[in-house]
């Protein structure tokens, strides 16, 4: 077999490739011709506001203390989770007990801290919101 030969028993679709080069200009006319008043939306959407926000609440629990903090979403979003952390990071002593949504706009979280230290405990929830709010 020769080099440039090994494909000549395929056919060849010129036509196919001619049809679709003639219409490629007509298509391009159909898109300069569309109304313009379908550019504009019938109802403006006012300012998009973020979809997400969380929200913290940080206080000290003292040593050998039980702390319970809540983190609350501002009005018109609802809390679709949440979370406790500790600063600074005490290895031993420290103790997650719950971390929780207690109410559609309210995330919970209490600590156990037995250590001989106060830590700073941050509860946030991390709120949506509602659509049409």
């Amino acid at each position: 077999m020769r080099a440039g030969r090994r494909f000549s028993s395929l056919p060849r679709h010129t036509g196919v490739w001619a049809a679709g080069l003639t219409a490629l200009p007509a298509l391009l006319a159909l898109s300069a011709v569309t109304p313009a008043a379908a550019a504009v939306p019938a109802h403006p959407k006012p300012a998009q506001q973020p979809r997400y926000v969380q929200v913290s609440n940080t206080q000290t629990c003292n040593p050998d203390g039980l702390c319970t903090i809540t983190a609350t979403c501002p009005s018109g979003t609802v809390v679709t989770g949440g979370g406790v952390s500790e600063a600074p990071l005490i290895s031993s002593g420290v103790y997650l007990m719950e971390s929780e949504p207690t109410s559609s706009r309210t995330w919970r979280g209490t600590l156990r801290n037995a250590s001989q230290f106060p830590v700073q405990v941050t509860v946030t929830a991390v709120c949506a919101r509602i659509p049409g709010a």
